[in-house]
């Protein structure tokens, strides 16, 4: 026989309509109920009909994650498995589940997105990357529907989890001048996504700041997707018998540069952004925290939601730390 909310509040010893609140997790129930009533839910394997719930509190109980247009990416870089972990371990302990939005063309993409809005299958959205004037961010703004971007935003009026990517630069940059390196090669990712292109300018301000002239010989960008190929390819380019040290802005450049450098038996140290201690041979890494990336994002679009139900419109500008990590 099916386990009924009556028989959750009678093991419990608490209404059925105090089952309800705690399943739609009403901040007028104590702590204590929530945890004898949940306890009782576990122990009878009772599990509410969502459809339902839906229904009562116009909540689809659903945040829809956004990927980038390109969403091989998602699955071959290591920071979205990683973020992804955070994502996840929030949205659980709220009660939420997690739904993916893709497409095969920019026009499939928005698509999907406006079915999952009008169709009222999610409460909010986190977009896993950050791009200049994309019509997806833009479609979100006009409808004025709960959002944030895990990432770097262009408008100042638009929420964000990130990290100071500048500042994160710039450390990795001293971190080789600290050792009397002067001539640091930059390799970086696709030149159109803002964390390329903030990690570029944090290594430009750690190079004038120790006087160090910039020399656009020692920098390249990727183009596309397949960053460790573009990367093994633009280490044909640099002036590698004068090269001291090379930064790198993704771990995935950074596989195709170690590449080349293994294959031509050259040593020259290397450090790179990752959200877990690489595999890879490196000098060192900044750890840019991507799980805890994951678990503000989600704090931060279900206050965004709660605000919205309410009529508020605030801007949520959270950035994350990160760390040095010598290997």
């Amino acid at each position: 026989m099916r386990v009924t909310i009556k028989d959750v509040a009678k093991l419990a010893g608490v209404a059925p309509s105090t089952v309800t609140r705690v399943i739609q997790n009403k901040s007028t129930i104590s702590d204590e109920t929530k945890k004898r009533v949940r306890e009782a839910m576990v122990e009878l394997d009772y599990h509410p009909n969502l459809n339902a719930r839906s229904l009562v509190s116009q909540s689809s109980q659903v945040i829809a994650l956004v990927l980038p247009i390109d969403s091989d990416v998602f699955y071959q870089n290591p920071f979205f498995p990683t973020v992804l972990r955070g994502i996840t371990q929030i949205a659980s302990d709220n009660d939420y589940a997690i739904q993916i939005c893709t497409g095969q063309n920019e026009e499939r993409r928005l698509d999907n997105l406006k079915q999952l809005i009008y169709g009222n299958r999610v409460d909010g959205l986190i977009f896993l990357y950050s791009n200049p004037n994309d019509p997806l961010v833009e479609f979100a703004i006009k409808d004025k529907f709960p959002f944030l971007i895990l990432g770097k935003a262009a408008s100042p009026f638009v929420s964000l989890v990130d990290n100071d990517n500048i500042k994160a630069a710039f450390d990795a940059t001293d971190y080789f001048i600290q050792q009397n390196y002067r001539k640091i090669a930059f390799i970086g990712g696709n030149k159109e996504l803002f964390v390329s292109q903030d990690r570029y300018e944090g290594y430009k301000e750690a190079l004038q700041k120790a006087g160090i002239p910039l020399d656009e010989k020692l920098v390249h960008f990727s183009f596309g997707f397949m960053l460790e190929d573009n990367s093994y390819q633009m280490m044909e380019s640099l002036p590698l018998a004068e090269l001291d040290a090379i930064m790198t802005t993704d771990i995935l450049v950074a596989e195709g540069v170690r590449q080349y450098l293994l294959e031509h038996q050259l040593t020259i140290p290397i450090i790179s952004f990752d959200s877990i201690k690489p595999r890879l041979d490196i000098e060192a890494y900044i750890d840019i925290n991507a799980v805890e990336l994951g678990r503000e994002s989600v704090r931060t679009i279900l206050q965004i939601i709660k605000d919205h139900k309410e009529g508020k419109t605030v801007c949520y500008r959270q950035l994350i730390d990160h760390t040095i990590t010598k290997l």
